[in-house]
């Protein structure tokens, strides 16, 4: 199982609850883990903590800024702010950090979803 088809299937605030379990456990950042019938299981083909973390983070984020489409446009506004004004103005890293999470929350959600 991907972090992304836990997160479809068991919802953010699941895939929260068990990102602070796993904090407190000490799971190891390599650990691969799989979620069979609500329970935790080490697995050869799962999700690690980072990458579950960098999903959940991402799609915090988008929620924030009111959601996908808020999010896309955004970061259409960035790119031509951008380009009227140059880097000082908007960076790269802003861009490439929206992209990101623009491509985190589609990973999960598909294009368009408002998924919350």
């Amino acid at each position: 199982m991907k972090a992304q088809q836990f997160i479809k299937d068991h919802g953010l605030e699941r895939a929260k609850e068990l990102l602070k379990r796993l904090h407190e456990l000490g799971c190891p950042d390599d650990m691969q883990i799989t979620v069979i019938n609500g329970m935790w299981h080490r697995t050869a083909n799962g999700f690690t903590y980072p990458e579950l973390k960098r999903l959940v983070e991402s799609v915090d984020k988008v929620n924030q800024r009111g959601g996908y489409l808020a999010t896309k446009e955004l970061l259409s506004f960035s790119i031509v702010h951008q380009e009227a004004f140059g880097k000082d103005a908007v960076s790269d890293e802003t861009i490439n950090s929206l992209k990101g999470e623009i491509a985190d929350y589609e990973s999960i959600y598909g294009e368009g979803n408002e998924k919350i």
